[in-house]
């Protein structure tokens, strides 16, 4: 056989130029599929466990209720508005919940007759608690809370006042809430810029807000320019946010837990976050996937 047959044999059993460029283009095809894919399945992963904590936080609160007749208190301060600033006693809704969430230990750990920003207080303020922290949430300070309880369904200072569950000084009863619980926001997925959290046990915005705004309104704020984060005043409380593409979770009275779209109508959240104000939510918004 003559060597020009021989090369012939061998190119024609191999690729071409051109099928290569096919192959290669074909895995680059497929691995762009799948880079997106795997990244939705850890988004997918991330959320269910921000639900599982907001479910721990239902069952503290039924036990809650169960066990004081009550809901825990918003906040505790000698009188109002509470301004996001270091200083008042500010013991939040957090706080008392935590002996239902088999964190007695954090519970006994607080000196409950001085301030939570007292020097006492400095070690178990700055605790981190895996419960109360959003695995999708960037960004965000170690001893902080994911989620916010509703004090009011407008933006308004934090105050005795207020109409939503989580107030200044004056406990809920379920009673109170003649809305219906599972109607009635309890608590929902909030972000809050490094430099203005004051922690998980700060009975300010850091642990509450409000639904005077549309969801994920508020991290356009904490995510953009600093210069934003420090036009706002020391009684604003601010909106419900988080860094899930597309919404984030709300928790009902009733123990529901649903993810909610950036879309949601402002009109119905408003209705949701009040505890009495005779009026159900227009429509059930569907749950989003």
């Amino acid at each position: 056989m003559s060597h020009r047959n021989q090369m012939s044999r061998h190119f024609g059993a191999g690729f071409t130029l051109v099928e290569l460029l096919v192959v290669i283009a074909i895995i680059g095809v497929l691995i762009g599929m799948a880079v997106p894919a795997m990244q939705n399945m850890r988004e997918l992963s991330r959320r269910s466990n921000c639900q599982y904590n907001l479910v721990q936080l239902s069952l503290a609160l039924s036990s809650y209720e169960t066990r004081m007749e009550q809901f825990p208190v918003g906040t505790l301060a000698d009188s109002g508005p509470i301004n996001n600033l270091p200083e008042g006693y500010h013991q939040n809704w957090l706080i008392g919940l935590l002996p239902m969430m088999d964190l007695g230990v954090v519970y006994d750990s607080i000196d409950h007759n001085v301030s939570v920003y007292d020097p006492k207080n400095a070690e178990v303020r700055a605790i981190r608690l895996p419960s109360l922290l959003c695995p999708s949430a960037t960004d965000v300070a170690d001893n902080t809370t994911c989620y916010a309880g509703i004090h009011d369904s407008a933006e308004t200072p934090i105050d005795a006042t207020n109409n939503g569950v989580f107030r200044l000084n004056i406990p809920t009863r379920a009673s109170d809430i003649t809305d219906g619980l599972s109607y009635t926001v309890f608590v929902g997925e909030k972000l809050s810029h490094i430099g203005e959290d004051l922690g998980w046990m700060s009975g300010t915005r850091s642990s509450l807000r409000n639904m005077g705004h549309g969801l994920n309104d508020e991290r356009r704020r904490v995510r953009g320019p600093q210069d934003a984060v420090a036009q706002v005043s020391e009684t604003y409380v601010g909106g419900l946010a988080s860094d899930h593409p597309g919404g984030l979770h709300l928790l009902m009275g009733g123990g529901e837990v649903d993810f909610r779209s950036n879309e949601m109508d402002r009109e119905l959240l408003r209705q949701m976050a009040t505890i009495a104000d005779g009026e159900l939510p227009i429509v059930r918004m569907t749950t989003e996937p």
